[in-house]
């Protein structure tokens, strides 16, 4: 009502090792449903480190919402960092992460690694994704419209090799074609 749209939240938090089904965390799941259903996109970085969260867990990039869009880590080439979760079935796509110019304690700059360093990059793409969607179609059906831009989203990756196999994408952020894609 008062013209704040909001389409994606960045998580960079979560609990490493833990499961992400109805008997451990169900209200993780149940929130990114609820917040899904009403436009909103949660984009999750994955643990810091090269664990399989298919088979050893992490929340909330294990969770099973489809509004949940998780991230891992990779370098410049576009390879999966060293310290960087995956899954094939839990971890949706890479960004950049390693190396990223971020603000630092005391009024400056320094560089950064991790996941929590790659996440920005989908969400600020997700963001910059729904500026060339019709207002209309935001407003009048949002979960329908998250779910596209989400498709979208993991159809136009950057195939990486490293990635195959390793995120369901099989790829990295393409920001070009993603938005092309939407136009």
């Amino acid at each position: 009502e008062q013209g704040v749209l909001v389409v994606a939240i960045n998580s960079s938090f979560g609990i490493d090792y833990a499961k992400c089904d109805q008997n451990d965390y169900p209200v993780w799941n149940d929130m990114f449903d609820t917040l899904g259903e009403n436009g909103i996109l949660s984009i999750a970085a994955t643990i810091n480190d090269d664990v399989n969260v298919d088979e050893d867990g992490d929340v909330p990039t294990a969770c099973s919402s489809p509004y949940v869009v998780a991230v891992t880590n990779t370098t410049v080439d576009g390879v999966k960092y060293r310290r960087a979760g995956y899954g094939s079935t839990s971890i949706d796509l890479g960004a950049p992460g390693t190396s990223i110019l971020s603000t630092v304690p005391g009024n400056n700059y320094g560089e950064a690694t991790g996941t929590s360093m790659a996440t920005p990059q989908v969400t600020g793409a997700v963001a910059l994704a729904y500026s060339v969607l019709s207002s209309d179609q935001i407003i009048t059906r949002p979960s329908e419209t998250a779910l596209l831009v989400k498709e979208a989203l993991l159809g136009t990756v950057t195939p990486q090799e490293d990635l195959n196999g390793r995120t369901v994408s099989g790829g990295r952020l393409n920001l070009e074609k993603f938005i092309s894609r939407l136009r």
